[in-house]
């Protein structure tokens, strides 16, 4: 009986231990995504004024149509390739956030005695 008591014990410990290491690490994942979304943000504002500027200095509607082409595609390239980024950051955000769970699951998992034959 005094077994199962220190087991339990030991297992309350663990998963605490392992909770407290992964809101670390849940910390420097969140922190990455807002890192990403402001380096879009400032990029992309800094973009639009560039084009706004190159805009206002264009002399016919034949040079306006080609900045405007010429923004709209790299605009859209850009944020393809964030959303791309932004994928897999909230991928490793979403891993993180669950490690502790799944951990739990593993080592109840192994903790258990399955009957003979399964």
């Amino acid at each position: 009986m005094t077994d199962y008591f220190e087991t339990m014990q030991q297992y309350g410990r663990d998963r605490f231990e392992a909770t407290a290491s992964a809101s670390a690490s849940l910390a420097k994942e969140f922190g990455n995504v807002v890192e990403e979304s402001q380096n879009y943000s400032k990029k992309s504002f800094e973009e639009a004024q560039s084009y706004f500027k190159k805009l206002l200095s264009v002399k016919t509607v034949d040079e306006a149509m080609k900045a405007h082409t010429t923004f709209l595609d790299t605009a859209r390239q850009d944020f393809l390739d964030h959303a791309g980024k932004y994928g897999e950051l909230y991928l490793n955000f979403t891993r993180t956030l669950f490690k502790p769970a799944s951990d739990a699951v593993k080592a109840a998992d192994e903790g258990f005695v399955r009957p003979k034959g399964q």
